[in-house]
């Protein structure tokens, strides 16, 4: 779809490159442009009594900006990139339905994305009730299925942008806490190296 768009819009779209920690989209800021991610990972983040939380995770092939097709004047989150760079396609909201209306099959693929995207959110708050260290097991579960690099012992090693830190604000806890699980976990043998990058047994991992 993004190539269709490109093909047939010389102009009105951009594809930017962001660096670390960049703000794609502030909080607060309603957005009035649909993104996709061509490379990298981006999060999303909420403000909630004063912590800053990590709510989901943006993929490769991910759209962002959904709400730009919702009646609310405001939102309270914003979109961070998290791995080392990110390139982003954006095209505003009103050009790409408009252009769509001519290739009306792409809105089912836009649809589905949708669907998964708000599936994966979904599924995030299932896992809030755990207790910590079942909550870090599931996030590294959830991560090194989508963004795991397989090493040459067959291992799933996770990219070094998820650190403590980083789980920390996805599972709603203290980095201290985070540390614990993580040996915890290595006691387990579940898991083989708890620095970054983190590491999983990965024969383990399926059973």
């Amino acid at each position: 779809m993004i190539d269709y768009l490109k093909k047939r819009l010389p102009t009105g779209w951009t594809e930017k490159t962001y660096t670390k920690d960049k703000l794609i989209i502030d909080e607060y800021e309603k957005a009035s442009t649909l993104y996709y991610v061509v490379s990298g990972i981006t999060c999303v983040e909420i403000l909630n009594e004063g912590q800053r939380y990590i709510s989901s995770f943006i993929f490769p092939n991910d759209f962002f900006g959904l709400d730009s097709f919702s009646t609310f004047k405001k939102k309270s989150h914003s979109i961070r990139v998290i791995s080392t760079e990110a390139t982003i396609f954006s095209i505003p909201k009103e050009l790409l339905l408009n252009t769509l209306n001519e290739e009306p099959t792409y809105y089912e693929l836009l649809l589905k994305n949708f669907a998964d995207i708000l599936q994966r959110h979904y599924g995030y708050f299932d896992f809030l009730h755990l207790p910590t260290t079942e909550r870090v097991k599931n996030a590294l579960t959830y991560l090194s299925d989508r963004i795991g690099n397989l090493t040459p012992d067959e291992h799933l090693a996770l990219p070094s942008f998820i650190t403590q830190e980083t789980l920390a604000k996805f599972c709603r806890t203290s980095q201290s806490r985070v540390s614990i699980s993580l040996s915890e976990l290595e006691k387990t043998g579940w898991l083989l190296k708890k620095k970054v990058p983190i590491t999983i047994k990965y024969s383990l991992k399926q059973n």
